[in-house]
């Protein structure tokens, strides 16, 4: 019976800090899947004169296959959302899936606009309702 309630108990606390570096080692794979995003647009702008205004204009890259739990997204940047000097590639969880519980890095995103390169993301980490600047939490390094 003892030996059932110290079982009972290291579960109870090994379970959520498992479940929790899964989530982080899942970020991961988000955050690796942007980067390999700025690479294949870097490599496309080589060849033509903007970035690509969709995923499907970058043959070589395969989104599902490095993170299955996200959307990634691209967006031009400026009031015509223009590809030419810039893009935002944005990655969110997919709705139901496991990623969607984390309320830590809700939104990551890269935005490249020239020679300029600024990583960021937006969360509620503090189950407070409404989201924040979580940068520091998810772009670690």
């Amino acid at each position: 019976m003892v030996a059932l309630l110290i079982t009972g108990i290291l579960a109870a606390i090994a379970y959520p800090a498992y479940s929790r570096q899964l989530q982080r080692s899942r970020r991961a794979d988000a955050l690796v899947a942007l980067t390999v995003v700025m690479q294949a647009q870097e490599r496309h702008r080589s060849q033509s004169s903007q970035y690509a205004a969709a995923l499907t204009e970058l043959p070589q890259l395969r989104i599902a296959d490095l993170t299955p739990h996200y959307r990634v997204t691209l967006t031009g940047l400026g009031p015509e959302s223009s590809f030419i000097t810039g893009y935002q590639a944005t990655a969110t969880p997919l709705p139901g899936g496991p990623q969607a519980s984390d309320s830590t890095c809700k939104r990551l995103s890269v935005t490249v606009e020239g020679a300029m390169t600024r990583y960021a993301a937006t969360g509620d980490p503090g189950q407070r309702g409404s989201d924040t600047d979580t940068t520091a939490l998810c772009w670690t390094r």
